[in-house]
């Protein structure tokens, strides 16, 4: 599917020896970045799975079970031992992943958003048709912003904060996440700047600091949900809009509808947060990234 992550986070957590990505002609530029970073964490003695890439239609189930069999046919290893994840690609891609799941009588997983949290549910289908739920995952730790960035756009490059409401900001984010990198620019996307992505735990936000004229504007919303669309950073990803001022109430709606956070701090024009304000953006950060 569009979403590495969907992909990635059952991968670090299952740790498979054997990897084989089933994707479509739209997909295999994803398929192959993934390939490119499990390659990268390889040679730092992270992670080792030998893997393969097949590519099939995405809605065409006779060829998406044949490319299946065909897949199962060179595995030497015990059917059972096998696992599907059905999370991404097309509605036909994981009925098919599912029927070849049922026909090996192995487990196959699904990761959802539950909250705060990504979970992996975990089951078994029987070739009698019966379902046993086997697990639930809770993915900790496995994750870092590095990797989340490689699995998504590729190389990138950092700075650091750049004006004295940002680096307020900074100082906030430091003190509630596991990790902040600043001014992220992407090398595929040499025009877009994402001012701080910060992690907590294993869900992931992007921040974007807006002050003065600029934090009023409504173009800057076509920039965040640009910056974190699909295509470019995924659904997985959390959206927060800090400004230093009240924001107008059709921007407000805006901002809700594509699920952009809005934290208003009025008091930043002073030089330093209230201690309203301050709560505020740590109340909400928690609220979307707290686990």
């Amino acid at each position: 599917g569009e979403q590495p992550i969907a992909n990635l986070v059952p991968i670090l957590c299952l740790r498979p020896q054997y990897l084989d990505f089933l994707c479509t002609d739209r997909t295999r530029q994803i398929a192959e970045r993934l390939d490119l970073l499990l390659d990268e964490m390889a040679s730092q003695d992270r992670l080792q799975i030998q893997v393969g890439i097949r590519e099939v239609h995405p809605y065409d189930m006779l060829d998406i079970d044949k490319n299946l069999r065909k897949l199962l046919d060179e595995q030497v290893c015990d059917p059972q031992k096998l696992i599907f994840n059905l999370t991404g690609g097309t509605k036909m891609m994981a009925i098919s992943a599912y029927r070849m799941a049922q026909f090996c009588s192995g487990p196959f997983c699904y990761l959802i958003s539950e909250g705060r949290q990504n979970v992996i549910h975990c089951y078994r289908a029987t070739q009698t048709g019966e379902l046993e739920f086997i697990e639930k995952i809770h993915p900790s730790g496995i994750i870092d912003i590095d990797t989340y960035l490689k699995a998504h756009l590729g190389a990138y490059d950092e700075g650091s904060s750049e004006n004295e409401f940002e680096q307020l900001v900074y100082e906030v984010l430091k003190s509630e996440c596991d990790e902040v990198k600043a001014s992220v620019r992407p090398r595929s996307h040499g025009n877009i700047e994402i001012d701080f992505v910060v992690r907590k735990d294993s869900r992931v936000g992007t921040v974007e600091v807006k002050s003065g004229r600029k934090a009023r504007s409504k173009g800057v919303l076509g920039q965040i949900i640009t910056s974190t669309e699909a295509a470019f950073l995924g659904t997985y990803t959390k959206r927060f809009l800090v400004i230093d001022d009240e924001y107008p109430y059709d921007n407000l709606k805006l901002a809700e509808f594509h699920n952009i956070t809005v934290i208003e701090t009025p008091s930043a024009k002073e030089g330093k947060f209230s201690d309203e304000d301050e709560l505020k953006l740590r109340t909400e950060i928690r609220k979307h990234l707290g686990v």
